[in-house]
């Protein structure tokens, strides 16, 4: 084999993009730092939102702790209880479910699960969330 074509060969399989290896609802997995914002006609106009979001690494999800402030009225921090479940396609594409199992976001998780990207799909609303994956000590 000629000398160019073994370094092009060699050069490739260390490039391997990581969703290639596959992404699964295991990717998300553990306690995630979010942000969102947006604008949510449905509750009031714009919207900013950060917080602490548990994935269960099984398609399910933990409770989440959040803040926001929706058109200027600020609710504190308060916790919501589980509810809901998410998908996780080979290709790192994926959506999240409310309870009743209506489609509510598109998600790309990036990074093997270290991250995640959040598009609402939901009528009369414009909003997007980035989370990243906390790094807790036990």
């Amino acid at each position: 084999m000629p000398a160019a074509q073994k370094g092009r060969r060699h050069a490739g399989r260390h490039n391997v993009p990581a969703h290639e290896h596959g992404c699964s609802v295991a990717s998300l997995n553990g306690t995630y730092a979010f942000r969102s914002t947006g604008v949510n006609n449905a509750v009031g106009g714009p919207i900013a939102q950060i917080g602490i979001d548990v994935f269960n690494g099984d398609g399910t999800r933990g409770r989440i702790r959040s803040t926001r402030n929706t058109n200027g009225e600020i609710r504190d921090w308060s916790d919501s209880p589980p509810s809901g479940s998410y998908t996780v396609d080979p290709d790192c594409t994926g959506s999240f479910f409310d309870a009743s199992g209506a489609k509510t976001n598109n998600v790309v998780v990036p990074d093997g699960g270290k991250r995640f990207f959040l598009l609402s799909v939901a009528p009369d609303t414009i909003t997007t969330e980035e989370g990243r994956k906390l790094e807790m000590e036990d």
